[in-house]
């Protein structure tokens, strides 16, 4: 009689694993390509307008670009990998000022994700964790929100590259 729920239980997670792993692929070229839209987005800002900010009250230029990939790290840190806290991957003071030391820290942080999806375990990715005072999720699912949040973000910073005379770069996507 034990038998049955331990089978049914190896089972349902089976199944998730093999849901995880067919999706994979995807998510990791999505988060490949979104570290490619990010690092062009740098690139193409000038390197004085780092700390440009359209209007007072709202964040820099590198403060938007910091939104997002710590948020990134954040949840691949604590969501999948059980971390307590996000690494430091860089020196606040130098990257938001600095656009090498900006285009270095984002690309860190897209390196530290990719990284991490490809070296957690099946528990890791099955394990739920709360995040942001939001209910428990999936790794797969803050991971899925991150990214959508990383391409709401760097939408806004489109103004911040056009109030200084630069057209922004063409956002890649997979269609």
């Amino acid at each position: 009689m034990r038998s049955i729920p331990v089978a049914c239980s190896l089972l349902l997670m089976s199944k998730a694993v093999l849901a995880q792993t067919t999706a994979f692929p995807t998510m990791l070229a999505d988060w490949q390509r979104d570290k490619g839209n990010v690092l062009a987005y740098i690139a193409a800002m000038p390197d004085s307008a780092m700390t440009y900010r359209p209007t007072p009250g709202v964040r820099t230029f590198a403060e938007q670009i910091d939104h997002i990939v710590i948020s990134n790290v954040e949840i691949a840190a604590i969501a999948l990998l059980d971390e307590k806290e996000a690494p430091a991957l860089g020196d606040r003071a130098k990257f938001l000022r600095e656009k090498a030391a900006l285009q270095a820290y984002a690309a860190a942080a897209y390196d530290y994700v990719l990284s991490a999806m490809q070296r957690a375990s099946p528990e890791q990715w099955q394990r739920q964790s709360p995040m942001y005072g939001q209910p428990p999720e999936l790794p797969a699912r803050w991971l899925d929100l991150a990214h959508e949040h990383s391409a709401w973000t760097l939408g806004q910073v489109v103004p911040y590259l056009r109030l200084n005379g630069v057209t922004p770069p063409t956002y890649s996507m997979p269609f």
